[in-house]
């Protein structure tokens, strides 16, 4: 599993150019992943009412534009329970204004788990662990697409350094 750390203060994840210049892919309709998010990726309190908007783990844009067609993970902290995330899809759609979010299930922090983000006609099929979910995909996909990594954000930036392992199955 590689990681994909996150400084205090800033909103992107440490990429590799190894990572920036093969994230290119060509009809991709599924990806399947493993993730782990470190213990730091929870904190309590909320800092402020932004701690609770959702950061992106991974996903697939299509197209240049990631706010305009993408899908993908979303994970935020349950501030009411020690070490639990709450992974969610988040959906950009070029038909909508902003994002669409839903929730998929919670995980601890330290624990490795699975998930698949697949496309299926007007439909996102996304699943973690055995959880699955769909959200719509209103409009045909690009051949062209881009693997997306970790984000910290919303607003806020990271409250402390925090790392986001991927591996890409």
């Amino acid at each position: 599993m590689k990681n994909y750390p996150i400084k205090k203060g800033n909103h992107y994840a440490s990429i590799s150019i190894f990572d920036r210049l093969f994230n290119i892919g060509w009809k991709v309709k599924q990806i399947s992943v493993s993730f782990k998010l470190s213990k730091e990726c929870w904190w309590a309190p909320a800092r402020n009412s932004d701690d609770y908007d959702l950061n992106k783990l991974v996903g697939i844009s299509y197209g240049i534009n990631d706010h305009s067609n993408s899908v993908r993970f979303a994970w935020a902290p349950d501030f009411d329970h020690n070490g639990v995330i709450n992974i969610y899809g988040y959906v950009y759609d070029q038909l909508s204004s902003g994002h669409v979010s839903k929730p998929i299930v919670a995980v601890n922090v330290e624990e490795v788990n699975s998930g698949t983000i697949k496309v299926s006609g007007n439909q996102y099929i996304l699943t973690v662990g055995t959880t699955t979910i769909s959200m719509d995909n209103t409009h045909g996909d690009p051949n062209l697409c881009f693997r997306l990594y970790p984000y910290f954000g919303g607003n806020n930036t990271a409250p402390c350094d925090m790392v986001i392992g991927l591996e890409f199955n």
